[in-house]
């Protein structure tokens, strides 16, 4: 496989990825399912993931199904590595890889979000737009747990700042944890 084909299809396959977690994301933060980019999103990538959801029902609110699925796609982008000769063959690593980088991914995501988010609350607070009403119900989702610890005060949320400073903390620690597995950070999409 040339080096060029391995890129088009490691792309296509992170792609897929980045939707998956979108999707599970808007599932576990409980968004607006009517939003049409939220629609447009899942009539996508929710395919796979209805099959694995028959036998693995969400749990809490989290969709493992999603994560499954993300997992699985990103194992298949690692053994195109191993099929290009970057990677040598380890069914185990290539799983761990697997799940750190959706791990780290989901992260990642939910930091945009938030930053989105403030932004947006700042800027454009009741803009009718769907990408705006969808990234400030996911923001607003994710910082509803850290408002019980501190509560907004004179108007101002300073939620976002405990929410920061936990997903950093979480973040360092996974990504520290896939570098120490050996996972090349050049390979995975959550680098």
């Amino acid at each position: 496989m040339s080096e060029a084909t391995f890129y088009l299809f490691k792309a296509l396959l992170d792609v897929f990825t980045l939707g998956v977690i979108l999707n599970f994301l808007f599932r576990l933060l409980k968004v607006d399912y009517f939003n049409p980019i939220v629609q447009g999103i899942i009539k996508a990538v929710d395919y796979p993931s209805q099959l694995i959801r028959s036998f693995v029902k969400p749990v809490y609110g989290i969709d493992f199904a999603a994560l499954i699925i993300a997992i699985l796609i990103q194992s298949a982008a690692f053994y195109l590595a191993v099929v290009a000769g970057s990677l040598d063959y380890d069914p185990s690593k290539i799983t761990i890889w697997s799940l750190y980088s959706v791990l780290i991914l989901c992260l990642k995501v939910s930091f945009w979000v938030m930053l989105a988010g403030i932004i947006i609350s700042w800027v454009a607070n009741d803009h009718k737009h769907p990408a705006i009403r969808l990234i400030l119900q996911m923001s607003d989702s994710i910082f509803k747990p850290f408002r019980f610890f501190l509560p907004p005060v004179g108007g101002l949320d300073f939620s976002p700042i405990l929410a920061f400073i936990a997903l950093q903390y979480l973040e360092s620690m996974f990504t520290s944890l896939a570098l120490g597995s050996g996972m090349p950070y050049w390979l995975s999409i959550a680098f």
